[in-house]
Parts: C-alpha cells; structure tokens; sequence
C-alpha cells in the first residue's frame, strides 16, 4: 500500500532543522546531532537534495547547508520526490507486483482516486507547516519538536 521510506522521513526532519536555522548555514554535524542520525547517512540526504534544487551548501567560515527556497515554497511531494523519485503509490491493493487489471479491477479505479488526493495533499503540504518549534531551552537556542 502506501509506503514512504524512512529516508524519506528524516529528509523532512533534516530540512526542518535547515529551515528553523534561517539566515544561518547549518553544518551537517549539527544537523546530525538534532535529529540523531548518523553523518554519513545525513550525507547522503543532503545531497541527494542538493541534487535536487531543495537545498544549496556554501564553503568556508560561515559555510554549511542553507534552504534554496523559503519553507513556505517548498512542497512535501517534492521532498519525497527528491529522496524516491515519483511517490510509489501506485502499487496494488491486493499485493501484486503491477496491476493486472487496469480499468477491470473495481478497487483499481477507488485506489487510483486515493493516490491522487495523497499526492494532492503532499503537494499542497509546505515544509513550513511541519517545522514546529518549541520554547526556547536554557542555553538560548531554540529546540524543533519531532515533526512525525
């Protein structure tokens, strides 16, 4: 049925923890530390989304990974398109590797329907509307409440 992976996942949380950094750069082990992912595996997410035109990195001494666009502007479609290509909703219901009975299958035209609203739904979606943040802890910084 539906399924994002969980790169998929920690790519919007990584892309929280950019965004709530705004105007700053974020280094990748900072991000690492607030999300409690392994650096290189975090590598890979970041340029897997530098790749896609979500995020830029600068070098040098106020280096790190910024947002390419606002928060307000980036779409969650287009996060998980950046990690897996176009969202694998399109699986069968009943577990068969492609559907055999397109057009002839009654759940076939009902799943099709559900596919359409989820990915309207991640498309309408902004990245700014899961960056949550919560007070601010004793050392100043502010701290992003778990996004999922």
């Amino acid at each position: 049925m539906l399924h994002f992976s969980k790169t998929a996942g920690y790519a919007i949380h990584a892309l929280s923890c950019i965004g709530a950094s705004v105007p700053q750069a974020c280094f990748v082990r900072d991000i690492a530390s607030r999300t409690g992912l392994q650096k290189p595996y975090l590598a890979k997410i970041i340029v897997q989304l530098v790749q896609s035109g979500l995020v830029r990195t600068k070098r040098g001494y106020r280096g790190g990974v910024v947002l390419a666009r606002n928060p307000e502007e980036i779409s969650l479609l287009e996060v998980v398109q950046a990690i897996e290509g176009a969202p694998s909703l399109g699986t069968c219901l009943f577990g068969l590797k492609e559907c055999p009975a397109r057009g002839h299958c009654p759940a076939h035209a009902h799943w099709n329907s559900t596919r359409k609203e989820i990915e309207e739904t991640l498309r309408r979606t902004m990245l700014s509307a899961v960056m949550k943040v919560t007070p601010r802890r004793k050392s100043g910084g502010a701290r992003l409440a778990e996004p999922f």
